[in-house]
């Protein structure tokens, strides 16, 4: 009896499936528009869950979805996440392109998240250009 109490004690709060994840992302207080933004679990893989990604629409909103299995949500626990946006650069004919985030965003280590049992619908990520 109790080792069925601990196992579903461990289903309800061990590792689990994704929660959901959304939020804004702002720079100088702006939404963008069409940046990737990425999670990855500090603690391994989530808990078999992985990473997780998405795309901000014209609002800066953005939802996750897991990169393994495309499942929506992200992993319960911290996570290091990048924010991405790269435009065309008109300086260059060739087609290169730019970034438009500031450099200390596009890699891990300036911002984190903790995402909670239940998941979040504000985990906004404030950027600035200072």
């Amino acid at each position: 009896m109790r080792a069925f109490a601990a196992a579903a004690l461990c289903l309800a709060g061990c590792g689990g499936g994704p929660e959901p994840v959304s939020g804004v992302v702002t720079l100088d207080g702006t939404p963008v528009e069409g940046a990737a933004v990425t999670f990855a679990p500090e603690a391994g893989d989530g808990g078999g869950v992985g990473g997780s990604y998405g795309r901000t629409g014209p609002d800066g909103r953005y939802t996750l979805k897991t990169v393994v299995g495309d499942r929506p949500g992200a992993a319960r626990g911290k996570h290091r996440v990048t924010v991405s946006k790269t435009t065309a650069d008109p300086a260059n004919p060739d087609g290169r392109v730019r970034e438009a985030i500031p450099a200390r965003y596009t890699t891990p280590g300036a911002l984190t998240v903790d995402v909670p049992a239940g998941g979040t619908t504000a985990a906004d990520l404030v950027l600035t250009t200072r």
